[in-house]
């Protein structure tokens, strides 16, 4: 069986059909999928150099995440879309 993504368990999860026992139970199964990074982003300096911005829970590397830090990451990362661009993006 596959795995389904972490933005496919938080959809499960707010429709009512994934319990927080059933997501941890899978989780430990390893049905849930791992964060994975994405494409970077950045932001420039005023003199035109490439910075990227990155967020990290100090302490908390082999802990489950609670569902208060999944919601600061997801908005983390919409201000990360807002805020930033590719490379590629600023060509």
């Amino acid at each position: 069986m596959g795995k389904i993504s972490q933005k496919e368990t938080d959809a499960l999860i707010k429709g009512g059909v994934l319990s927080p026992k059933a997501v941890k139970a899978m989780k430990s199964s390893k049905m849930i999928s791992e964060k994975k990074s994405s494409m970077k982003r950045f932001m420039k300096t005023t003199d035109g150099t490439y910075v990227e911005p990155n967020l990290y829970f100090r302490g908390a590397r082999g802990k489950e995440s609670s569902k208060e830090m999944n919601e600061f990451v997801s908005e983390y990362n919409k201000l990360i879309q807002k805020y930033t661009t590719t490379k590629k993006e600023d060509k």
